[in-house]
């Protein structure tokens, strides 16, 4: 591997705190400005390019490839971290009244017409559909500045430490960038509360998100790792205080136990899980997060057994009809298709360490989606603890619900080894729809299955990285998949080819990427 800036225990501490951390990429200065102009080009005279905007400007791979990117993401998702296909260009067009001002922490600025970036506070949803949210580092953002972007030109503003949170609420440790220099690149942890902010200058300011996704569990530190016990970084500027959230995280990336030592555990209570106080339910998650708590955590769960919380909650059109839109805002914990937060029982069970994986195997046996979509998602979390849960979770795979069928994939792609017993079953997965799943979930036309279908490419991806699996029959399924109508799982399918590496696999990757060479010299002027 070429050499790359990992960050150093103060950084990731940091990170940890405030869910971000900023990076300047090492490149040629002129980087930026190809990529600036290219940009104005393609959405200002072509379309707009979406996904595909960094095949439309693919300068931008020497930015993702810089060493202190690649540093980045190798210290907060590991070695094998994967560049996700979703991208998107952030617009943000100049607002008619410049002479309007606002505190920055303002919900819901207006913005300029024309512009793709929303300005009220939120957690991104994932794409194509939703997937859990994860306290872990699983997912992260990328957000890209290829000019600079004083703050009356609209830079993206972002809460401290909210990426924790249940689902944003009264705004606190605001960080509004003051010093955007052109290349400016962002990382922040996926469900990280941000929002737009108003452009008063004449020029469109431009802003290119990426997501990058953990493909493997990590046995030891993969940044430059000194300290061993969690200490609070300075200069934090996070508002809240959830110590023993942050100790957890710090001790799962560091490939140690799961325990949070040194805090006062009488300082909270049971009844703080799932309350609106983030700093309270945090505490409580993880500080009472031990085994001699685990059967009340279980009980708790098990108390989910007649909740309609797996069934969404659809917004209602002017003709009284519902519409494939979820309605969050009463701020419900239960099944959308943006993200999902799981009860505050299964973050803390899966915080309790391998003496859970028992406990929640029991669980599976659940006649209740909702309790088996928290069950599995625990179970997830643990990892490769959880290796003895696969049959089980194999078992959980024929459920009729696409729901519960899509989050135990994503638990068995967290676990990822040994799962040969799960493969026939992914294989009728990609394969074959059930009845049911082939209806839209989104006003985009998405259905349950062509999210099935990627859930599962994303486990065979993680897969490849875990022993005791047949990378044979992961190469058939990778290469079958690669023409599925859901461009997010040939785009993942081919990238588990490329890193398969062998003769076979490479040259089906190649001659599928091959076939969809894009030639970013042509545009409207010059046809050929």
């Amino acid at each position: 591997m070429p050499t790359v800036n990992l960050l150093n225990d103060e950084q990731v501490q940091r990170f940890i705190v405030d869910g971000f951390v900023r990076v300047r990429p090492e490149v040629d200065p002129e980087v930026h400005e190809t990529v600036n102009r290219q940009i104005r080009i393609a959405e200002e005279h072509e379309y707009h390019f979406g996904n595909n905007i960094v095949s439309r400007v693919p300068v931008m791979w020497e930015v993702l490839r810089s060493p202190s990117v690649v540093g980045a993401l190798t210290s907060l998702l590991g070695p094998h971290y994967y560049v996700h296909p979703h991208r998107a260009i952030h617009t943000s067009r100049p607002v008619d009244d410049k002479t309007v001002e606002y505190n920055e922490d303002f919900n819901g600025p207006p913005m300029g017409k024309g512009s793709r970036a929303g300005s009220g506070w939120h957690q991104d949803a994932q794409s194509p559909l939703s997937r859990a949210r994860h306290h872990l580092p699983k997912y992260l953002i990328g957000f890209y500045f290829p000019h600079a972007t004083p703050p009356e030109m609209g830079p993206t503003r972002f809460q401290a430490g909210s990426y924790l949170y249940s689902h944003p609420v009264e705004p606190s440790g605001v960080v509004l960038p003051k010093d955007i220099e052109q290349g400016a690149f962002f990382l922040l942890h996926f469900d990280t509360v941000h929002a737009g902010w108003p452009n008063r200058t004449d020029t469109s300011r431009y802003m290119v998100k990426f997501v990058f996704s953990r493909t493997t569990d990590s046995p030891r530190p993969t940044w430059q790792s000194e300290l061993i016990n969690w200490q609070n970084p300075i200069d934090a500027v996070s508002e809240t205080s959830p110590e023993p959230a942050w100790e957890f995280v710090w001790n799962w990336m560091r490939g140690n136990d799961f325990a949070t030592n040194g805090f006062d555990r009488s300082s909270v209570s049971f009844k703080d899980l799932n309350g609106n106080n983030q700093e309270r339910r945090l505490c409580a998650t993880y500080g009472l997060a031990t085994p001699e708590n685990i059967p009340f955590f279980v009980d708790r769960l098990k108390s989910l057994s007649n909740s309609d919380a797996y069934q969404r909650k659809l917004w209602v059109g002017k003709d009284g009809r519902a519409i494939p839109r979820d309605d969050t805002r009463d701020n419900v914990r239960r099944w959308n298709e943006r993200a999902i937060v799981m009860d505050d029982a299964a973050y803390a069970l899966s915080a309790c360490g391998p003496e859970a994986v028992g406990p929640l195997i029991e669980l599976l046996d659940s006649d209740s989606p909702w309790v088996l979509i928290n069950s599995v998602f625990a179970l997830g979390e643990l990892g490769n603890h959880a290796q003895e849960a696969i049959p089980a979770l194999a078992r959980v795979l024929n459920n009729p619900m696409q729901q519960v069928v899509r989050q135990t994939l994503d638990a068995i792609g967290s676990i990822g080894s040994n799962i040969d017993c799960v493969l026939p079953a992914i294989d009728e997965l990609l394969t074959t729809s059930r009845p049911g799943w082939e209806e839209p979930e989104v006003m985009r036309g998405w259905t349950g299955s062509d999210q099935i279908r990627m859930n599962a490419v994303s486990t065979l991806l993680n897969a490849i990285n875990y022993p005791g699996n047949n990378l044979d029959e992961i190469e058939r399924m990778f290469a079958m998949s690669l023409n599925d109508r859901n461009g997010y799982v040939g785009a993942i399918a081919c990238e588990g080819l490329v890193r398969l590496g062998t003769k076979s696999s490479t040259s089906t990757a190649i001659t599928f990427l091959s076939d969809r060479r894009f030639d970013e010299r042509v545009s409207l002027r010059k046809p050929f």
